[in-house]
């Protein structure tokens, strides 16, 4: 694998080589195959997140994992691999200078795997992609959902929230069109194409509908439009959390009226920055 997207991956997801110096715990990734192991990890990880019930913990467990995943994708993408196996890396949860806590995957050593065959590209992504979602993304999913009693459909809708993020990032990073390209084909193939058998279903549980909603503007700017999520997050069911403004559970009425609020509370802010300037 090439040094750029090592380094990529180590500083954008934290799939490194190197050992944290002070973990609050580490935890090997074959663990996170299984419901023990995973109940063991979300012990430790609840009180640090103020999860108010296990589902709460399981929902952002997900969502940062995806750090894990996203590292696979954006080696399929650029046609580098190394081995991601569970067997060769543990994960590591600590707190950074500024308090939070931060996700490390610690690579045992870097293994590198062949990249594509000329003119069958296609067909190596989806033998690449399908093992990774079977034997890796898919367990972990259903160790999540058993270890923290959750429905696991709720579970898989949480994933492409961060795939889209992803993808976009790298769109919004390149000014190539191939690569463009490259990635609105990646992105369509994982969340639409790859087989629900992969993830355990009927059908690809990636594939979901978007909806657009509208979000106030500043003073003297339009409204704009940003997507709902696909899944709740559970922010809600943390300390001192409510209902995100993109979150499906949220009525029409209840988000007309947050609408508002937060229109009002943009208008306090600019009147503010009026009266301090």
């Amino acid at each position: 694998m090439s040094t750029s997207v090592q380094t990529y991956i180590a500083e954008n997801y934290g799939v490194t080589t190197d050992s944290h110096p002070d973990p609050i715990i580490t935890i090997a990734g074959t663990r996170l195959l299984t419901e023990i192991g995973m109940q063991e990890l979300l012990q430790v990880y609840s009180p640090l997140m103020k999860a108010l019930e296990p589902a709460a913990a399981g929902a952002y467990l997900i969502s940062r994992l995806g750090s894990l995943n996203a590292a696979m994708q954006y080696m399929v993408t650029h046609d580098e691999l190394v081995d991601l196996s569970p067997s060769l890396w543990a994960l590591q949860l600590y707190r950074s200078e500024k308090g939070f806590i931060e996700f490390r995957i610690v690579l045992q050593e870097i293994r590198p795997l062949s990249g594509p065959p000329c003119g069958g590209r296609s067909e190596w992504r989806e033998a690449h992609l399908s093992r990774w979602y079977a034997e890796t993304i898919r367990p972990i999913v259903e160790a999540i959902a058993a270890a923290a009693d959750m429905d696991i459909r709720h579970l898989w809708k949480i994933v492409p929230m961060r795939l889209r993020f992803i993808f976009g990032q790298w769109k919004e990073a390149s000014v190539s069109e191939e690569w463009h390209a490259r990635y609105e084909e990646d992105h369509v193939f994982v969340t639409k194409e790859l087989k629900g058998e992969v993830f355990g279903r009927l059908r690809n549980p990636l594939h979901v509908n978007i909806v657009n909603l509208d979000y106030p503007g500043k003073p003297g700017e339009p409204d704009t439009t940003i997507k709902m999520k696909t899944a709740c997050c559970m922010y809600y069911r943390t300390e001192g959390g409510q209902y995100c403004y993109t979150c499906p559970r949220m009525k029409p009425q209840e988000r007309e009226e947050r609408k508002e609020r937060l229109r009002a509370q943009f208008a306090e802010e600019a009147a503010a920055k009026i009266v301090a300037n």
